[in-house]
C-alpha cells in the first residue's frame, strides 16, 4: 500500500510547515511512506527553504495547485460574494480535489499548524484509525452538509477535526461516484450545494449569509459509514501567543496547535532573508519541554 501525508501549503503557512516537518514531530506519524506538498508556491522555492531548515526532501513529492484550477474549475464555485469565510471554503475544495488528483492508496490530510508530540498510526491492524476530539460538536452547517449530501446524520458524538485525517483512495473514489450519481452534478458542486447558508450574528456580522463546512467531518463520517474504523482521542494544547508554545504538558497532550488569533503575530517567514524570525527560540521552547519528560 502506497501512503503519503498530504500537506496543502498556502504561502502564509510555509513557516508552520517548516516547523511541523522537523523530526521531533514527523517521527510520530507511523506507517506513512512519503510527504506530498500540494501548493501554489513553486517547488523551486520550497525545496531550498526546507533544506535550509534541515528537512530531508528525498521522500517528498510536489503537486502544484495550478493543476487543480485547470482540471477542477468547480473549486471556484465554492466562492460566495459576501461570505467572509469564502476563500477558506475554496481551500477545502482544493484539498478535496487533491485527494481525487493524487494516486496514493492511503492519504493523510494534515494541517501544518498542528504538531504531533505522541505516536499516531493512521492505518492500524488493517483499518483506518482516526484521531478525534472527544464529545465535541461544531457548527450546525457541518452536520447538515453531511445529511444533505450523504443522506445520513452524523454518526458519532466525536469530532474528526484533528488536522490528521486518513483517507483511503478507494473510499474517495466511491465518494465521488456516489455524489455524482445521487445529485446528478459534479461532485464538488454536490458537496457545496449541500451546505446551507447561515446568517451571521453580532459581533461577527449583521445577517450576512456564510457557510460552515468541514472537509474532515465529511470524510470521517463517510469512512465510518462504509467500514469499521478505530478511534483514539487527540488531546490538544492550543497556544494563543507564540511565547506560550512550549507550555504544553507532555504527559497529557498529544498535539500542539496554533491558535494565535492574529496571523501577523504567529510564525512568519521572511522571504528576503529566507528565514523564520526566532525559529530556533520557539523550537527550543518545545524541545526543552519535551526533554524534561524523556
Amino acid at each position: 500500500m502506497t501512503s503519503a501525508k498530504i500537506l496543502y501549503l498556502a504561502r502564509y503557512r510555509v513557516p508552520h510547515a517548516i516547523m511541523s516537518l522537523q523530526p521531533e514531530f514527523t517521527r510520530h506519524l507511523i506507517g506513512v511512506d512519503r510527504t506530498c506538498i500540494a501548493s501554489p508556491v513553486p517547488k523551486e522555492e520550497l525545496w531550498p527553504v526546507f533544506e535550509k531548515h534541515g528537512i530531508d526532501t528525498t521522500k517528498f513529492d510536489y503537486a502544484p495547485d495550478s493543476e487543480i484550477y485547470r482540471i477542477y474549475p468547480e473549486v471556484n464555485d465554492w466562492v460566495f460574494e459576501g461570505d467572509y469565510r469564502t476563500y477558506w471554503l475554496r481551500q477545502q475544495a482544493i484539498k478535496f480535489a487533491f485527494l481525487d488528483y493524487l494516486n496514493y492508496d492511503l492519504m493523510i490530510m494534515h494541517d501544518c499548524d498542528c504538531l504531533l508530540i505522541k505516536d499516531y498510526e493512521p492505518f492500524k491492524d488493517g483499518r483506518l484509525n482516526f484521531m478525534v476530539l472527544e464529545n465535541e460538536r461544531h457548527s450546525w452547517g457541518y452536520y447538515e452538509s453531511i445529511k444533505n449530501a450523504l443522506g445520513f446524520d452524523r454518526l458519532t458524538p466525536h469530532c474528526f477535526i484533528s488536522e490528521f485525517v486518513p483517507v483511503l483512495k478507494k473510499d474517495f473514489n466511491d465518494l465521488v461516484k456516489f455524489l455524482e450519481q445521487t445529485h446528478n452534478k459534479k461532485w464538488l458542486n454536490a458537496m457545496i450545494d449541500s451546505c446551507p447558508p447561515e446568517p451571521t450574528v453580532p459581533p461577527w456580522g449583521n445577517g450576512e449569509l456564510i457557510r460552515w463546512f468541514s472537509e474532515y467531518e465529511f470524510i470521517g463520517n463517510w469512512a465510518m459509514s462504509r467500514q469499521d474504523i478505530t478511534m483514539e482521542f487527540q488531546r490538544r494544547y492550543h497556544y494563543d501567543d507564540m511565547e506560550k508554545i512550549g507550555d504544553f504538558d507532555p504527559t497529557y497532550h498529544t498535539a500542539v496547535c496554533d491558535a494565535v488569533p492574529d496571523l501577523g503575530l504567529s510564525l512568519q517567514y521572511d522571504w528576503d532573508k529566507k528565514e523564520i524570525p526566532k525559529f530556533d527560540y520557539y523550537m527550543d521552547k518545545i524541545r526543552e519541554r519535551l526533554a524534561r519528560h524523556t
